[in-house]
């Protein structure tokens, strides 16, 4: 029997650690995101049968739509059902980690190294939620492990990626130079050719295009982040604060890090091509929370970098330092449990309020506008959105877009109207580059404010938010 076959299935082993722990960490945990949202309230609709640019806006690829709209039409509409697909994600980049890096290491060393990465997601103070991002990084890592040993497979997973998310066709490129060319073109085009055709025949191809051209004159601009950018965010930290400080700052330190070992120690080529080609598909936004979608291609790069001699060492470390990091930074917030159409949510308490409030107003299935950012009311109470736009970034949105969310209000006025009015301040925190003209749309402004009426204190009233109900 060789070696390699009395090796115990450490990639299993990491795959059956990693995804009790982030189910724990994130299968309930509940909080209005920006971003979350976006997905699923496009999926919720998708699930019904409407279909991605044609009948409501994106600026991503349809792939995470497509995605998390099966899961809604054959499981049901559920925030759990979500939650279990980002887990399953996070932990099989978990298990590529393994992977990836006990092809050359001991399995002690993969195990370790995988697990403090692990550490990361669950303590790290950026919020782990559904995204685009998560979705298409993990596609990609599970194609890296098998673009040398299953080209076919490999080409389907990262046309996956990109079908989700654009730019990550950068590293089915980088991919492409290492495997069997006409195999994983095969497997590429095994899914991208039935998107093609389904994208015709629903009449949402032009659409597409129009969106990508869109994203090139409005988002890139935008969305601008510098390197690092709010890493800083935390100033001061001791005690348990300081795994969170250095977990929190590693996404930021671990590209240059990773790149300068690997090229030091002459990691295969395959490796640090496809974390540069990571690198590349962060643009435009280079913040810390951003490289963290990333970050798994460079923790493979860095950590095959680590010379043998001192890989026992580095284990042990690694694996006290997981275990450590773990029971020390995991969050000891006391969340509330609220039931919602979606299911049951654990939730801060300020969540817990205005999530209550709102129940207790609206019914499923009414229509309602959230303005200008917080699509995940949308998915939480179940609520119709009458226009295309699911968010209205200020700073970002062209003109039109906001006439066309005026006039499908006008055609088809919602009863309700949940206002979030973003400060200046925290549109130039978190988008620096934002388009300083557009920080406000009076437009939209001056209808809701003549069409509809805040709720008043005897009725419902909200915790940050303005309820606000359409005019007799």
């Amino acid at each position: 029997m060789s070696s390699l076959s009395r090796r115990p299935p450490s990639p299993v082993l990491v795959f059956a650690i990693a995804l009790p722990l982030l189910w724990l960490r994130f299968g309930h945990w509940f909080f209005l995101s920006l971003d979350e949202g976006i997905y699923l309230e496009g999926a919720t609709r998708v699930a019904r049968g409407e279909v991605p640019y044609r009948d409501f806006f994106v600026i991503t690829g349809p792939g995470a739509f497509w995605l998390y709209g099966a899961i809604f039409h054959f499981f049901g509409t559920s925030f759990a059902a979500s939650r279990a697909v980002l887990c399953v994600e996070l932990a099989a980049i978990c298990t590529a980690i393994c992977w990836l890096v006990g092809r050359t290491a001991s399995a002690v060393f993969a195990v370790g190294t995988s697990l403090l990465y692990l550490a990361m997601l669950l303590t790290t103070l950026y919020p782990v939620y559904i995204t685009h991002r998560w979705d298409s990084n993990a596609f990609a890592m599970l194609a890296l492990c098998l673009v040398d040993r299953r080209p076919v497979l490999a080409g389907f997973l990262a046309a996956m990626a990109a079908w989700i998310t654009p730019p990550l066709l950068l590293i089915a490129i980088a991919l492409a130079f290492f495997a069997r060319l006409r195999p994983y073109a095969i497997g590429m085009a095994i899914i991208s050719v039935p998107a093609i055709a389904l994208l015709i025949g629903q009449g949402a191809l032009g659409p597409l295009v129009h969106s990508l051209l869109w994203d090139a004159g409005n988002y890139s601009a935008a969305n601008r982040l510098s390197w690092g950018a709010l890493t800083m965010a935390f100033q001061s930290f001791r005690g348990p604060d300081l795994v969170h400080y250095v977990d929190s700052i590693l996404p930021a330190i671990l590209p240059p890090v990773a790149i300068l070992l690997g090229v030091m120690a002459k990691a295969r080529r395959l490796l640090l091509s496809a974390a540069l080609a990571a690198l590349a598909a962060c643009y435009p936004r280079f913040g810390a929370a951003q490289l963290l979608f990333a970050s798994a291609f460079f923790w493979v790069l860095a950590v095959a970098s680590i010379p043998r001699r001192a890989q026992p060492w580095v284990a042990a470390a690694a694996l006290l330092l997981a275990a450590g990091a773990t029971a020390v930074g995991w969050p000891r917030e006391n969340l509330k449990r609220i039931e919602t159409p979606v299911g049951t949510l654990q939730v801060s308490r300020l969540h817990f309020l205005t999530l209550n409030d709102l129940l207790a107003a609206t019914h499923p299935g009414d229509r309602a506008f959230v303005y200008p950012y917080l699509p995940a009311l949308y998915f939480a109470l179940d609520l119709r959105n009458p226009t295309r736009y699911a968010w209205l970034q200020p700073g970002m949105m062209a003109d039109a877009d906001v006439r066309s969310a005026i006039a499908s209000l006008k055609s088809n006025p919602p009863r309700w109207v949940i206002w979030h009015d973003f400060t200046q301040g925290y549109i130039l925190k978190n988008w620096p580059n934002s388009d300083r003209t557009r920080l406000r749309f009076p437009e939209m402004e001056t209808y809701l404010q003549a069409s509809y009426h805040v709720v008043v204190p005897d009725g419902v009233p909200t915790i940050g938010y303005k309820l606000m109900e359409r005019n007799p």
